[in-house]
């Protein structure tokens, strides 16, 4: 009988011990299934190293020519296209017959400019002298107020523009032939653009957000940072430094490029 009792006692025990085991397993499961969250890294700030008080009210888009070492500059109330130094200093204009003039570019070459219209939502090829000799209509606009914001010459010399909202969007093209159109909703608004050659990427800036992005080709975010510009509308990289305008203040804002 007291035998019986043992074998009994023995056989609880190990049926216990058992469960605990298969708990603990099972916990161990759920914990390594449990799917993680990844975290965002906290937003940085771009690294003011000087500001220039501009001679040019609201000033617009921004663009640097590395052949003519100079920056080119538009301006929101004036048809014109203006020549800049680092230091904000006008080096000279160039009288275009557009209209609702945002964005600027340059042609690898140097003799070219590339301009947008925002209302008619166009892109004018305009030569040194001020002459208009092409012009091309985007269609992305959804309403007249937030269309063409800004253009650069990107990968393979293809013409890349932003649409400011509604949609926020980039469109890539080699001559008039449209390459893709990418939808880019890191931000509210989008202001300008800037090809980085050097890391085959974009910078795009946002007045409303008041930050940059930097943006692969395929418009993946790469990271972004915020600046200290009021109403950020044009940029450009030079070196290691980041050109930005801004359209309330009239200054141009150099930063060290992250």
């Amino acid at each position: 009988m007291i035998r019986r009792r043992s074998l009994l006692w023995y056989a609880c025990l190990l049926g216990i011990t058992a469960g605990l085991l298969s708990l603990s397993l099972c916990s161990c499961s759920r914990e390594e299934g449990t799917p993680t969250t990844p975290t965002t890294p906290a937003r940085q700030s771009l690294q003011l190293l000087a500001t220039y008080s501009l001679s040019v009210t609201e000033p617009s888009g921004l663009a640097y020519s590395p052949l003519l070492q100079r920056l080119y500059m538009i301006s929101d109330n004036r048809a014109e296209i203006f020549t800049i130094d680092t230091m904000g200093r006008v080096l000279g204009s160039i009288p275009v017959a557009g209209s609702d003039i945002e964005g600027v570019a340059v042609s690898p070459t140097g003799d070219t400019l590339y301009i947008v219209e925002e209302t008619p939502s166009r892109v004018l090829t305009v030569l040194m002298t001020g002459a208009i000799v092409d012009s091309m209509t985007v269609q992305v606009r959804t309403d007249p107020k937030h269309a063409l914001e800004g253009i650069t010459i990107g990968y393979a010399g293809h013409r890349v523009v932003i649409n400011e909202k509604t949609p926020t969007m980039l469109v890539e093209f080699s001559g008039k032939t449209e390459l893709q159109r990418l939808t880019l909703s890191y931000a509210t608004d989008l202001s300008d653009i800037c090809y980085d050659a050097g890391g085959d990427c974009y910078w795009i800036l946002s007045d409303e957000s008041q930050k940059v992005m930097k943006i692969s080709r395929s418009g993946a975010m790469m990271g972004e940072w915020s600046t200290t510009a009021q109403q950020g509308e044009g940029i450009a990289l030079i070196g290691n430094r980041v050109y930005i305008v801004s359209d309330v203040d009239a200054k141009l804002f150099v930063y060290a490029k992250p």
